[in-house]
């Protein structure tokens, strides 16, 4: 069975000073020099992370730094091949969506496929039901939402959205009550309102009481 390599001291401070400048490869085969060790790359890097060891090193081009090609011009035969992908200032990205353009997305939150359309750049969507109503009737007021009569989250033409208050919605979905068409969606709507009323007028008598 291979013996476990034992750190010193000495060994461990010797990682944290040469570490700050080297790779974890330049600092394998000093520390092996050094200490007359035979230690793989892995097996000092382990232990760096061990020890809690830092590189000093982040990954990013650090502000102040010179990129390696500044100055240098692209040979003909590479711009030829870079030219079809090459992004330049001012022009917008391949994916950009211009305002007014329709996607279906998956809502997590509600856990549905729902219709957004763009309205702002660089990159605002809303839902387009909302858009729909707001366009016709205006802004939706405080504690009311707007709901698909027939349940089709897809279909967002005005006919088929009503708007109701956020306690009916949550009475319809307790007792199960829902239409397939706008006229059956209104009149569950108003049976759950009244089951509204009359869980208040119960509330207001055993509070007399």
């Amino acid at each position: 069975m291979k013996r476990m390599h034992t750190w010193t001291g000495e060994e461990k401070q010797f990682l944290q000073e040469h570490v700050l400048t080297h790779t974890w490869e330049e600092t394998t085969r000093e520390f092996n020099l050094r200490f007359g060790c035979s230690l793989s790359k892995d097996a000092v890097k382990g232990a760096g992370t061990r020890f809690r060891i830092k590189t000093g090193r982040t990954g990013h081009f650090q502000k102040g730094n010179e990129p390696a090609n500044k100055g240098k011009k692209m040979s003909p035969d590479t711009y030829r091949k870079c030219a079809p992908t090459m992004f330049y200032k001012g022009q917008p990205p391949r994916d950009h969506k211009p305002v007014g353009t329709i996607v279906i997305r998956e809502n997590r939150n509600r856990n549905r496929k729902c219709v957004y359309e763009k309205v702002m750049e660089p990159d605002v969507w809303r839902e387009k039901h909302i858009l729909e109503w707001e366009r016709h009737y205006g802004p939706i007021p405080q504690g009311k939402m707007i709901i698909f009569a027939d349940g089709d989250t897809l279909n967002t033409d005005i006919s088929n959205l009503v708007m109701i208050s956020h306690s009916q919605h949550a009475v319809m979905n307790r007792w199960n009550i829902h239409g397939s068409n706008k006229e059956q969606t209104e009149t569950a709507a108003n049976v759950a309102s009244l089951k509204i009323r009359i869980s208040q007028r119960k509330k207001g008598k055993r509070a007399k009481n």
